[in-house]
């Protein structure tokens, strides 16, 4: 197998193409040189035979017509007559002789026809009446002799057609036989060499759709042809390029929001004690500034864990630290560190919650229930609503999330929980998201394997968590 995984995908096309060429070659030729024996040979009986049996024809004559001038010699013993006997007698071992060379099979008795004749001659010259009486007489079995020749010649003629049809029968039975053989093996060398071609390239298609889809996990090694293996070797260089600069990102990004975490927790500290009083007492627009300063501090918080889980689900890939959870006091956790900024675009964000247990952990689930509500928070309109319910189903914990915003549009479901997606949708505040939060609750989700969907609305966005492993008895879970 090696020999075929040699060289170019060119040679390989060459090779099955000569492959599969030449063994049909070669049936051709054995068949056109069967078909030109099958020519040749019935050629020649055809011409042997019509020479023979003409010739015997003419002995059947030149007898005739010996026989008919020996009568007249008889009865009229002119001896002028001998000299036309004469006459027919040489044409008579002319026409012998050449059947001697057509049927050398039968020379003997062909021959005899020669001997009988010699012997009336010799009577009929000897001028007595008794010999030439006894002459007249052989001539009768000297006729049935040249007949029987006429006859066998005739039969040589049925013989060579029957030679002629056991060859054709052969030469047919050869071309059946070429025709069940080499078809089938043309078909399967014709499959192994498409085969050897098009596996490589199914390999180096399936490693190309891998690397599409985000990919990096294993490394690309294509088998086959010379220039596909190079191929292969120019992907998987270019693999490790992208988990380079993919690691390199991460590695950003992680520095990157570590950096910015620490001024950004001064600046909240410093609005909370500003809030408080310790600096001195605010008037009423002094207080709505502080407010203001520290919403814009908890959104910029948000946005830089955002970027911290990205960059740790990333790097180090998704680790569940799984505990016994009360998910209705989680929800209400997170709704009451909503409820800030809720107050300031004037949302009221109102709970139904039952009382659900499940097995997950406690920060991821927050971290997705904080993306959810951080999102209906920014897109609903002032004095809007927001709906959280949560309630046990059969296929386990649901978690509702409902706003009065302008919703999600349908074309752009599928992409909404891609990484740094946009939608069309504009927020309100000044400070842009990035994109990550809902692909990083759908991450979240799918390790507790549960779902993260979008569901059809009259107004706003719905978003519905699906957790599986959930129950009602919530005596100790924490």
């Amino acid at each position: 197998m090696s020999f075929f995984r040699s060289g170019s995908i060119l040679r390989l096309v060459l090779l099955g193409y000569a492959a599969v060429a030449v063994p049909l070659m070669l049936g051709l030729i054995v068949a056109a040189a069967y078909v030109d024996q099958l020519a040749r040979h019935s050629q020649v009986s055809v011409f042997h035979s019509a020479n023979a049996t003409q010739a015997s024809r003419m002995l059947v004559e030149h007898v005739t017509a010996l026989e008919r001038t020996a009568r007249q010699l008889h009865v009229l013993g002119d001896q002028g007559l001998l000299e036309v006997y004469e006459s027919r007698r040489a044409q008579l071992h002319q026409t012998i002789d050449d059947l001697q060379g057509l049927r050398p099979a039968h020379r003997e008795a062909i021959e005899g026809l020669r001997t009988r004749e010699a012997e009336a001659y010799r009577q009929l010259s000897s001028g007595d009446a008794a010999q030439v009486r006894a002459a007249v007489e052989a001539f009768g079995q000297l006729n049935g002799a040249a007949r029987a020749v006429l006859a066998e010649s005739s039969q040589l003629i049925a013989d060579s057609v029957a030679e002629m049809q056991r060859l054709a029968d052969r030469t047919q039975s050869l071309l059946y036989w070429q025709i069940w053989g080499l078809i089938p093996a043309a078909l399967l060398l014709g499959a192994f060499f498409a085969t050897l071609i098009v596996r490589p390239l199914k390999r180096l298609s399936g490693a190309i759709r891998r690397l599409g889809d985000g990919d990096f996990s294993g490394p690309i090694a294509v088998q086959g042809p010379d220039d596909l293996r190079a191929l292969g070797r120019h992907l998987e260089w270019m693999r490790q390029r992208v988990v380079a600069l993919e690691n390199q990102k991460v590695n950003f990004l992680r520095h990157m929001s570590h950096e910015l975490k620490t001024p950004l927790t001064t600046i909240r500290e410093s609005s909370q004690l500003l809030n408080e009083g310790v600096a001195g007492t605010l008037n009423d627009e002094q207080g709505e500034i502080v407010l203001v300063l520290q919403e814009s501090s908890i959104r910029l918080q948000r946005l830089i864990e955002d970027l911290l889980d990205f960059s740790t689900l990333e790097l180090d890939g998704p680790r569940l630290q799984s505990e016994r959870v009360r998910l209705d006091r989680l929800v209400e956790e997170v709704c009451a560190t909503h409820r800030l900024a809720s107050r300031t675009h004037g949302l009221d964000i109102r709970c139904a919650l039952v009382e659900v247990c499940a097995q997950a952990d406690r920060d991821k689930l927050r971290c997705v229930l904080d993306n959810l509500l951080s999102n209906a928070v920014k897109y609903s309109p002032t004095g809007g609503r927001i709906d959280v319910s949560l309630q046990l189903a059969d296929r386990g914990a649901v978690i509702d999330v409902r706003d009065q915003g302008p919703g999600i549009p349908p074309e752009e479901r599928r992409g909404v929980f891609e990484a740094f997606f946009q939608g069309s949708a504009r927020s309100n505040g000044p400070i842009k998201g990035t994109g990550l939060g809902l692909s990083i609750a759908r991450e979240c989700v799918q390790l507790h394997n549960g779902t993260l969907e979008v569901l059809d609305a009259d107004q706003g966005a719905h978003f519905r968590v699906t957790l599986p492993n959930a129950w009602r008895d919530c005596s100790d879970a924490a």
